[in-house]
């Protein structure tokens, strides 16, 4: 008489990708969304009855969802931009103005999220002085856009 023995299954471990794996993956998934573009641009200009929307194909960074670093920028942008939200010389004003980095803590969730939105905001500004001071000499459509800046760089970063 024969008897069944049981036989072990080992676990599948999915392997880890290295650097120049997941840059070749990158690689091929840009290359066919590339060529979708390439052949529906042939199409349409073949016949001009024909529409499409390239935003289906291709996508830039700031469509797709803020990362909450650069939604929180994009906030900060937006409280400042609105009639009497940004203050030059002081943190707050009595209209409810603030300044760039009033606005950033006022937007904040974390304490993380407000450190890595400051360390963008004065790379967007691109100087060594505080953000304080470069405040006192800007615009507010200058601040505005500088908040914008590091939102983009956020995304990028995936921040």
């Amino acid at each position: 008489m024969t008897t069944a023995t049981a036989v072990k299954a080992r676990p599948c471990i999915a392997p880890v990708l290295d650097l120049d794996a997941r840059l070749a993956a990158a690689d091929a998934a840009m290359t066919v969304r590339l060529e979708g573009a390439a052949l529906a641009h042939a199409v349409d200009a073949r016949h001009p009855e024909t529409v499409l929307d390239y935003a289906d194909i291709i996508r830039p960074a700031s469509v797709d969802t803020d990362r909450p670093v650069a939604a929180l920028l994009r906030r900060a942008q937006q409280r400042v931009l609105r009639p009497g939200g940004w203050s030059r010389d002081t943190g707050t004003n009595n209209r409810g103005g603030v300044c760039l980095e009033y606005a950033i803590q006022a937007e904040a969730r974390t304490g993380r999220d407000e450190q890595e939105a400051r360390i963008l905001l004065r790379q967007a500004i691109g100087s060594g002085d505080p953000i304080t001071h470069i405040n006192r000499h800007l615009t507010q459509a200058q601040a505005g856009q500088l908040l914008g800046q590091a939102a983009t760089l956020a995304n990028l970063r995936n921040l």
